[in-house]
């Protein structure tokens, strides 16, 4: 008779992993929102009244009752420079033309003392360089009252 082989070995088992237990898992927690006490310290603000917008003109701004004689004498002299806030956006946007209403407030001493432009034309470029500009001229001194409001149009559109 023959031998007989030795039975293959059996694998042994891994042992098993301990079960990853999560205690939070196993309790339902309830947490509570604290509820907020009020600070015996707190003491409201007064509510403070509303500032005047530092924005523009308020419409009051512009109540006056002069005149000025021959506006347009200073505005023929500035226009080339207002011409030039026009063409220098011109060459970002060869399209852009329309109206600029610019309506000023002459002081006393015939300084501008506020200048606002409006318009057609919808360049915030355009509009703020005009208004510097604007708040640097001088006008003869208005007659008829401290002040005097002009509106001045100005009409551009691309060169053919």
């Amino acid at each position: 008779m023959g031998k007989e082989d030795p039975p293959p070995p059996v694998p042994m088992a891994k042992p098993a992993e301990p079960a990853r237990v999560n205690p939070m898992a196993e309790q339902q927690l309830e947490l509570e929102e604290p509820v907020p006490e009020p600070d015996a310290a707190l003491v409201e603000a007064p509510i403070e009244p509303k500032k005047r917008p530092t924005g523009g003109p308020v419409r009051g701004d512009w109540d006056c009752s002069g005149d000025v004689q021959n506006p347009m004498q200073v505005i023929n002299e500035q226009r080339s420079q207002v011409r030039a806030c026009y063409e220098r956006r011109l060459k970002v946007n060869n399209i852009l033309q329309g109206e600029l209403m610019v309506k000023l407030k002459v002081g006393a001493n015939g300084k501008v003392v506020l200048a606002n432009v409006s318009g057609s034309m919808k360049d915030a470029e355009v509009h703020s360089c005009v208004r510097k500009l604007a708040s640097s001229w001088s006008f003869p001194t208005p007659s008829g009252g401290t002040c005097a409001v002009l509106q001045v149009p100005f009409q551009f559109s691309p060169k053919t």
